[in-house]
């Protein structure tokens, strides 16, 4: 007979348990909603502040953008591993104080920069520019360091014990983000337009002081609070750094470290997360390039603010859709959702090439046959010149792009949670670090390798190449995520989400292999001793 003064104990320390676990979570939106809206207001400063110090060329916004993806491409690896073996909330302090520190310091260079920039000698300038670049990539990796730690860990071991848990979760945290996307550049470059240039870096500055003793109480508080489950990675990482340290050599670690990309390409979710990497070599989102050719293209700046919003709040909708895709058709069928759904999008992207108003070069015939033309007869009446004196100027071809530029945030977002909750559930614990740094490599480099072609395609009569490209590795990604999905690696129809996440998180198989006193074969585990 079960005791009931037993039942009611058990019942009382669930409920304390779960408000306790959603009181981290409030704690740890708050801390997440500071750390983006200070990432924000800095990426959309940046490019205006290195134009303002050096208004000829864009040579030291394209240096800075190269330097910034090279640092991850090479270093976010070892970030990662050096998060696998240190303790957790010393790990998150130290990169909230680079971080944060970082990004105050090249804000107090630009306010110097600005205020006396017409008394500066030229090579001061320069000089300058260099620290910004080169405490660009300290803020950068340190950015990189404090995303891994939260989003591949921190979230894992509080959450990750229930699916649809994790999957509000991060949906809430990207939420986040991408609201902090809409109103802090709004915010940003209102203070420039209304006030100035070097005011602005300066409220960038205290902002980030100020937020980075924000950071560190919450993320102490929510430690604090889940320490029972936050803390046990000390204990396990001390006894295997010491073994670690005893072997290697730090130069020799730092390579083993570089490695990230072979314990990926071991693991069963490495082809999701290339399909993930390729969604970055694309141009089919509104960055600078794509701003540039659009606004060439005759539309305003102002109408692409509103599409840029609308996207935005799109994937804001994807967001608050993917718990639900989650819940009703798994896991692993709302990646399939998302891919395709984006790929479905950016059609129109690639129909945009072949209408009236295209400026894209094998058919600019199109634009050219919307003209009506009057004709100039030579002296001697033998030829005749074809003059254009009215055209219909259609934006029909660039409305189209833009079009499908928005619309594809839905299912990009969806595509971007779904990998990164596959990564979370099936990553061992003793690895999570070293695989989401080497996730982010990827990313850059595949973003790197964008601009490499729109280098060697630089014109405006080119972009449509750029266009087809993107399209591609769109599909592409869509088409290895779909055959992945098909494979035995995906788990496709798993007999209960529980049952998979045994099978598939650290942190539970322990749990279960105390409750049936056997060991639990991981992820991998057979193909790679890792």
């Amino acid at each position: 007979m079960t005791d009931p003064q037993l039942t009611e104990t058990s019942s009382d320390v669930d409920k304390t348990n779960k408000s306790k676990y959603d009181k981290t979570k409030i704690l740890l939106y708050i801390a997440m909603g500071f750390s983006a809206w200070g990432d924000r207001m800095w990426n959309f400063s940046v490019g205006i502040y290195f134009i303002s110090l050096n208004p000829t060329n864009l040579l030291s916004v394209a240096l800075n953008g190269i330097a910034l993806n090279l640092a991850v491409i090479l270093f976010a690896t070892a970030i990662g591993d050096w998060i696998d073996r240190n303790p957790r909330l010393s790990t998150l302090r130290k990169s909230l104080y680079f971080q944060n520190l970082s990004v105050a310091v090249m804000a107090v260079l630009v306010v110097i920069a600005l205020y006396y920039q017409s008394s500066l000698p030229q090579y001061w300038m320069i000089i300058i520019q260099g620290f910004l670049i080169g405490i660009g990539m300290i803020a950068t990796l340190s950015s990189v360091a404090c995303k891994v730690s939260i989003s591949k860990d921190w979230v894992v071991a509080l959450y990750g014990s229930n699916r649809q848990n994790l999957a509000n979760t991060n949906a809430t945290l990207r939420r986040i983000d991408l609201i902090s996307n809409v109103l802090a550049p709004i915010l940003t470059g209102a203070i420039m337009a209304f006030t100035s240039r070097w005011l602005s870096a300066v409220l960038i500055a205290g902002w980030n002081v100020v937020s980075l003793g924000f950071e560190l109480f919450l993320y102490t508080r929510v430690y604090h609070l889940a320490e029972d489950v936050l803390a046990n990675k000390v204990s396990v990482n001390k006894s295997n750094e010491e073994l670690t340290e005893k072997k290697k050599g730090p130069l020799r670690q730092f390579f083993t470290s570089l490695q990230g990309l072979e314990t990926y390409a071991s693991l069963s979710v490495f082809l999701p997360g290339l399909s993930l990497a390729l969604l970055y070599m694309t141009v089919l989102s509104f960055d600078s390039v794509t701003r540039a050719y659009v606004i060439e293209q005759g539309l305003s700046e102002a109408f692409l603010g509103l599409l840029n919003g609308l996207g935005s709040i799109l994937g804001i909708i994807g967001t608050i859709a993917y718990p639900f895709f989650v819940k009703c058709t798994g896991l692993v069928r709302t990646g399939i959702i998302g891919f395709w759904s984006e790929f479905s999008m950016i059609i129109l992207c690639l129909i945009s090439l072949f209408v009236y108003g295209t400026s894209f070069g094998p058919f600019q015939h199109l634009t050219i046959g919307s003209c009506q033309y009057y004709e100039i007869l030579t002296k001697n009446n033998s030829t005749t010149t074809l003059i254009p004196y009215q055209c219909s100027n259609s934006k029909l071809s660039v409305l189209l792009l833009v079009i499908g530029i928005t619309l594809n945030r839905f299912g990009l977002w969806i595509a971007d949670l779904t990998v990164n909750q596959l990564q979370q559930e099936r990553v061992p614990e003793k690895i999570r670090g070293r695989i989401g740094g080497t996730q982010h490599s990827l990313n850059q480099f595949f973003d790197l390798l964008r601009y490499v072609l729109i280098i060697f395609l630089p014109r405006m009569q080119q972009f449509g190449y750029h266009v087809c490209l993107s399209v591609l590795s769109v599909f592409t990604a869509s088409l290895i995520y779909t055959i992945w999905s098909c494979s035995s690696a995906s788990h496709l129809v798993p007999p209960a989400a529980d049952i998979e996440m045994t099978e598939t998180n650290v942190d539970l198989a322990q749990h279960y292999e105390v409750q049936l006193g056997e060991k639990l074969d991981y992820v991998d585990e057979d193909d790679n001793k890792i």
